[in-house]
């Protein structure tokens, strides 16, 4: 693989150099981007957090691209001095300590093709069969090493091929990742017969397989090559949108199933309808056996190197600090859910929209087990989790907004995070920003979840000042009370069961350079994006970070 890398390379470098001097290279264009996230972890009795041995924790990134005509290429320098805090895996004592240039790749682009070798990241469809994506503040660069080739014979018709490894942190896995999709453009077909009313519609499919051969184990006929198919469907007409994806993938065994031979299917329908002031969103989705990864080898659900698919989390994304408490990490081993959003704009000038209008969010979701496995419409009565929301936007005038949140949860703990009785709670938001002058605001926020399980109530608050473009600084406590008479399962909450979760901190913003820092402390628990989680564990201290782009 690395001969025929290295052989590709050097053609396509060829080609777009087309003999010119090293001066004439000059010419091209060099951007990239560089950040840094460290944390100086500190002991700390009241919230049981533990400094690690060495009480540092530094992440830090270098990404350079250079473009020169139809040409690029491209590096990524990952430095951990080590590791923040359960940034790789669940148990802390794994941290990196180690600094290396990651994500090598050079690309060819012309107007119908492009051929990209090295590390590269790709998704096909929605992410179900495959994606390969970079998230930072949860840990995940499963960028895939080798071939990539996009081609576009016709306006209607697309088609990807790749083949590569997963990246495993600063290695590779043991295992090599082939795929293709096709996608056909179907609209210029339908809106010949009817130009009044356009429709778009795509169908697209595709294959991937991973094949594994170091198993030794005493099995006969253990799979070492998995296969995953995928179909898919997207129509959009006079407002309405409906997307419909069906997964079928082969028997994969491995750590996280217990070696289930079972085969996985996925279904998920996504439908929208939005007319005037009214939205509609609606998503459904069943997993059976879709925990899909590059190594059969997993140490946990929450360790995020080497998974193959994505699988998002279709639960509203809160930025409260109450709602980051009970978050929904998606099952991909046995599933069913269901999203809806509704949105609503009161006009200007209406009874209810007064002078500046107001607009009314209204959002469910529920996931939940299925009775089989073997059937993705068999949704049963083992529930997950469900989350439903209402909120309300009101600007009152052009200085002064209010949001007002309410979100009642179920939490099947036992099953999200560890063994634990469910979890049943309310919370209560309410946020405003006044812009007191040019350029100027203050946002103030009080919020309150209650509970008579696991570690009782929480109540929050926090102030932020800005002075924009350039300055921010802010003032924020989860305060965890009232735990009295009530079982908490996890982490101890400290002493007499109440704890202050505090944080101060402020970030200075320069053309495209932005520093901040932060003192106070972190709550244990899962840290999640888009329903992919990891776990963190409690710490007090200082937290820097530091991103710039040029």
């Amino acid at each position: 693989m690395k001969k025929i890398i290295g052989l590709t390379c050097s053609i396509l470098l060829l080609n777009a150099v087309n003999a010119q001097t090293v001066e004439s290279l000059s010419k091209g264009h060099i951007s990239g981007s560089f950040e840094s996230y460290s944390q100086l972890y500190k002991d700390d009795g009241v919230s049981n957090a533990v400094a690690p041995p060495n009480n540092i924790g530094s992440n830090n990134f270098l990404k350079i691209d250079y473009t020169y005509g139809k040409f690029v290429a491209g590096m990524q320098y990952e430095s951990y001095l080590p590791s923040v805090q359960n940034y790789f895996s669940t148990n802390s004592a794994n941290a990196v300590n180690d600094s290396k240039i990651v994500n090598r790749y050079f690309k060819y682009i012309e107007k119908n093709y492009a051929v990209q070798v090295g590390d590269f990241y790709e998704q096909f469809g929605n992410g179900l069969v495959l994606r390969s994506w970079e998230n930072r503040p949860i840990g995940i660069n499963n960028a895939l090493e080798g071939v990539n080739i996009f081609v576009q014979p016709a306006n209607f018709l697309k088609i990807k091929a790749l083949t590569g490894r997963t990246r495993n942190i600063f290695d590779y896995s043991h295992s090599t990742v082939r795929g293709a999709d096709i996608e056909v453009d179907c609209s210029d077909w339908l809106n010949k017969k009817d130009a009044a009313h356009p429709v778009s519609l795509t169908l697209g499919g595709s294959y991937v397989s991973r094949f594994q051969g170091d198993y030794t184990g005493p099995v006969i006929g253990f799979p070492q090559t998995v296969e995953a198919y995928s179909r898919r469907l997207n129509l959009d007409v006079s407002g309405f949108t409906l997307g419909v994806e069906y997964v079928t993938k082969g028997s994969d065994p491995h750590t996280l199933n217990k070696d289930d031979f079972s085969t996985g299917k996925a279904l998920l329908i996504n439908t929208s309808y939005s007319k005037n002031n009214l939205g509609i969103n609606i998503t459904a989705r069943a997993l059976a056996n879709m925990d899909y990864r590059s190594e059969r080898e997993v140490v946990s659900a929450y360790a995020n190197q080497l998974m193959i698919n994505y699988l998002p989390s279709l639960s509203k994304q809160q930025d409260y600090l109450t709602s980051s408490i009970y978050v929904y990490s998606t099952q991909p081993l046995n599933e069913s859910g269901i999203q809806t959003d509704v949105f609503y704009n009161f006009k200007e000038g209406t009874p209810l929209g007064g002078k500046y209008g107001m607009k009314l969010t209204v959002n469910y979701s529920y996931f939940g087990a299925l009775n089989s496995v073997d059937n993705l419409f068999s949704a049963g009565t083992k529930k997950y989790y469900h989350d439903g929301n209402i909120e309300l936007k009101k600007k009152w005038s052009k200085k002064l907004e209010t949001i007002l949140t309410y979100q009642n949860i179920f939490y099947n703990k036992a099953v999200l995070q560890n063994p634990a009785p469910d979890v049943n709670c309310s919370i209560f938001a309410v946020s405003n920003v006044y812009k007191y002058a040019k350029k100027k605001s203050v946002r103030l926020v009080l919020e309150h979840l209650s509970t008579k399980d696991d570690g009782g109530n929480w109540a929050a608050g926090v102030a932020e000042f800005s002075f924009a473009p350039s300055y921010s600084f802010y003032l924020s406590d989860l305060w965890n009370y009232g735990t009295e008479g009530v079982p908490y399962y996890g982490e101890s909450t400290g002493i007499n069961g109440s704890v202050h979760y505090f944080n101060v901190g402020g970030s200075i913003a320069k053309n495209a350079s932005r520093f901040s820092l932060s003192f106070g402390r972190q709550k244990a628990g899962l840290l999640c994006l888009g329903g992919v989680c990891r776990y963190v564990a409690a710490s007090y201290g200082f937290t820097a970070s530091l991103t710039t782009n040029f």
